[in-house]
């Protein structure tokens, strides 16, 4: 089993990835985005400007900025675009990759060489289908919410094609991000929540490889304990629901009974489960997903 983040040393960072500026056709310029989320309280961000790796330092010192960009393709005639959120991608010209925008598993694959992390963005809104996203190997995560898609045309959870490639044994983290253009109020909306065990970008990328993060649009999750091999514990905020999902129709969903919301939530997974992840809905409607956590056999399996 992978490492539980909630159980894992370190310390929790607030991440923004997927930001946009003036550098591209956000809004506001770097300097702007890097003082807004700073006051809102994150500890690191993440530029997405399209074709364009936005570099700069926090004045202040406190918030991390890593280098990143969104870059896209597609297939001549395809139904469907393919965007990707390159995290730690190193500044400088890439015509190289230009040449790529025709063909999205090449583009995805030099990116994967290229950069620390990469993260297929809003599949929902894209139109993407599980088998265009299967053959992406070199791809860690995808965007299981997006804000802005979200604000602007209800196109942000991409929670259905996430567990579909989970059950097909795809074993793919989710985000949750802002993928903010400052046009409309699409900022502060989704973001994740990092088990670094350093406060420096190095510590954020080792973190966000190993899956140690779970994804938010509000919630907040507290705890995520195994008390045996297929049980688990959950201890939220205050909470609608907590569903634990499996692969096939083998999870469960608590609750919460009249006015009194759920704030710990137990289940034991039964045979024929593979992997459980933990989705929490907040009274309010907001979403918060752990990343899967892939379960032994029972042990009277054969």
């Amino acid at each position: 089993m992978r490492d539980n983040p909630f159980q894992s040393p370190g310390q929790w960072l607030k991440g923004a990835i997927h930001v946009h500026t003036d550098r591209s056709d956000g809004k506001v310029t770097p300097e702007h985005a890097l003082e807004a989320y700073r006051q809102q309280g994150y500890d690191f961000l993440v530029f997405g400007d399209h074709w364009h790796v936005t570099t700069l330092e926090d004045p202040a010192g406190q918030l991390i900025v890593i280098p990143g960009a969104e870059y896209d393709a597609r297939f001549e005639g395809g139904p469907a675009g393919f965007h990707f959120m390159a995290v730690g991608m190193p500044a400088g010209h890439h015509e190289d990759l230009r040449r790529l925008r025709g063909d999205p598993y090449g583009l995805a694959e030099a990116l994967g060489r290229r950069c620390d992390y990469l993260v297929l963005a809003h599949p929902y809104w894209s139109a993407l289908t599980t088998e265009l996203i299967a053959p992406l190997a070199a791809v860690s995560a995808l965007e299981v919410y997006n804000h802005g898609c979200e604000v602007e045309d209800a196109l942000g959870h991409s929670a259905y094609v996430w567990d579909q490639l989970l059950a097909r044994g795809h074993r793919w983290d989710a985000l949750a991000v802002d993928d903010a253009h400052w046009r409309i109020d699409d900022r502060f909306g989704g973001w994740v929540m990092v088990k670094a065990r350093d406060r420096s970008a190095a510590g954020v990328v080792e973190a966000l490889r190993a899956g140690r993060f779970y994804a938010t649009a509000g919630p907040e999750i507290h705890d995520v304990e195994f008390l045996a091999p297929r049980r688990l514990r959950v201890r939220t905020a205050p909470a609608a629901s907590v569903l634990f999902r499996c692969n096939r129709s083998l999870g469960n969903g608590l609750h919460a009974a009249g006015q009194s919301p759920l704030t710990r939530a137990e289940h034991e997974i039964g045979p024929g489960a593979v992997f459980v992840r933990v989705e929490v809905t907040d009274p309010a409607g907001r979403k918060a997903w752990t990343n899967p956590f892939y379960l032994p056999a029972p042990a009277d399996s054969p």
